[in-house]
This record gives C-alpha cells, sequence and structure tokens, in this order.
C-alpha cells in the first residue's frame, strides 16, 4: 500500500507540472485566436512584446511563474486528456525502466557515448552559457532584438524549469540507476542528498528542452528547430546511456522543459504595444494634426 500510495504521488507530481505549463500556453494561445477576429486596424497593433535586459525582465520571471504555478485551476477536458497520456507514458516507462536501462547498457557503444558527450556540452553543459552569452553580444552588436529576446527568454525557460525540477528532485529523491538500488528506491522528501538520490526528474533533459524550446518557438523555420529538438533529444538520451537516469526521469523531465519552454515564449507573444501616431487633419476652415495613441 505504501509503494502504491508513493506511485499515485509520482503521477499526480508528474501530471501537475506538465499541465501547469501546457495549460498556461493553452490559455495564451486561445487569446490569441480571440484577437485575430479583432478590426484590422486593431491586429497592427499586435506585436511580439519587446523584451529587454531590464528590470521588467526580471520581475516576469515572478509574473510568469505565478502564472503558470496556478494555471491547473483553470484546467479543462483536453488538459485532463493531455494529462491523462503524459502520466500514462511515463507510467509505462517506469514499469519498464530496469529492463530498459539493461538493454541500453547492453547496446552502448563507445561512438554512441563519444557523441551524446559532445552534444551534451552545448545540450546542456560547460558550452550553454557560451553558446547563449555569444548570442546575445551578437544581437548587441547587430543591433538584432530578435536574437537578444531568444536568450533572454532561453535563460528565463531555464531559470523556471529548473525551480520544476529541483522541487521535484528534493521532494522525491529517487535513487540513480549506478547506485544498484533498483528502479523503485525512493527516500522521499529531505534535505540531505549526495546526488545519488536525484534521479527524477533529470536537470540535463529538461533544462536541454527548455532552452531549444524557445530557440525552436523563436526561429520556426526548417533548419533551426530539428538542431535545436536533436540536440536536446541527444542529451536527454545519454543520460540514460551514462547510467545517471532512468528512461523514465528524462520523459518526464522532457517534457517539462519543453511545455515550460512553450508558455514563456507564449506569455511574451500577442501584447499590444503603445504607439504614437500623426495625421494631418482638415476640416472646413482650418487644418491641423492629430496624435494619435494606441494602448
Amino acid at each position: 500500500m505504501l509503494l502504491f500510495k508513493k506511485y499515485l504521488a509520482l503521477c499526480f507530481l508528474i501530471a501537475g507540472c506538465f499541465l501547469s505549463t501546457s495549460t498556461f500556453a493553452d490559455e495564451l494561445a486561445s487569446s490569441s485566436s480571440v484577437t485575430s477576429r479583432e478590426p484590422r486596424q486593431n491586429q497592427n497593433t499586435l506585436t511580439s512584446a519587446p523584451v529587454q535586459l531590464n528590470w521588467d525582465y526580471f520581475t516576469g520571471y515572478v509574473t510568469d511563474f505565478s502564472t503558470i504555478v496556478t494555471s491547473p485551476a483553470r484546467w479543462n477536458a483536453s488538459d485532463w486528456i493531455t494529462a491523462t497520456i503524459i502520466t500514462g507514458i511515463t507510467a509505462g516507462l517506469y514499469e519498464n525502466d530496469a529492463k530498459i536501462q539493461k538493454w541500453v547498457l547492453d547496446h552502448k557503444t563507445t561512438t554512441t557515448g563519444s557523441i551524446g558527450d559532445k552534444v551534451t556540452l552545448v545540450g546542456h553543459g560547460g558550452l550553454t552559457p557560451v553558446v547563449l552569452g555569444s548570442m546575445y553580444l551578437y544581437g548587441h552588436v547587430a543591433h538584432d532584438a530578435k536574437i537578444q529576446k531568444t536568450v533572454l527568454l532561453s535563460v528565463e525557460s531555464f531559470a523556471v524549469t529548473g525551480v520544476f525540477v529541483q522541487t521535484l528532485k528534493s521532494s522525491l529523491h529517487r535513487h540513480r540507476p549506478y547506485t544498484n538500488d533498483g528502479a523503485r528506491t525512493w527516500d522521499g522528501a529531505s534535505l540531505k542528498t549526495d546526488g545519488s538520490n536525484l534521479s527524477f526528474p533529470s536537470g540535463h533533459a529538461s533544462l536541454a528542452f527548455a532552452v531549444s524550446t524557445v530557440i525552436a518557438e523563436e526561429y520556426d523555420n526548417a533548419f533551426i528547430p530539428p538542431v535545436a529538438y536533436t540536440i536536446a533529444t541527444i542529451t536527454a538520451l545519454n543520460r540514460v546511456q551514462r547510467n545517471a537516469h532512468w528512461a523514465s526521469d528524462v520523459f518526464a523531465a522532457s517534457a517539462i522543459g519543453y511545455f515550460t519552454g512553450k508558455a514563456i515564449v507564449a506569455a511574451h507573444r500577442n501584447s499590444k504595444e503603445s504607439t504614437v501616431s500623426l495625421a494631418p487633419l482638415i476640416l472646413e476652415g482650418g487644418s491641423g494634426i492629430v496624435l494619435t495613441y494606441q494602448f
């Protein structure tokens, strides 16, 4: 009975983190579709909200995080179906984690391990800050606001995802595969850890998808999204091959990172910017200028 309760709690935690982010993104998408039916002159004021490295950017962390966390209160039937699917897949992997792990370790090669390690450096490793920093520097020098925005949203997605992941890790304390303690060994909430019981969910997988999703969303073309998601996927799979995480760890983590990234991007889209315009005005007996302020 105790094992069943822990398992049930795990399912609800997975569904909660996943649905919080996916529901928030759906809400903003729905808002966008309603706006699209407004008169054309109002559509012209709908643009992607500017993102700059200032005080508003950092306070936005709190606003976006709060909205994501409270979004489960607005779940609908579609949200519950989505949660059921994701939780079901995670549960299915959980039931077969030991078998999957054995198969992966039996079939790993030096080549796949080397490739995985190198990609992981970019997906979530020593090169990640370098890549993002270089992108932001280029955007600043070239006055490319889109690149700067992409980097800033990637960092926010990285940070928000990290909060979700670390909360789950410290609440559950699942033992990693390399401990040989078994796939169903959980310590529960505790302040003490040596890192060997921080398996669920995978930090590398979640953060790789958190950043890759933002980049893919901002640059929705035939080249960048496939590259971004390939890097994130290899990073996630490499954690299983390196015996650091179970398959269910990386799947749940990838879902959390993906939907957090989607939610963060959605939060900064379809916002009205205040604009000022001037137009000539000709009336009987005189003329003038009309100043229009849209907000």
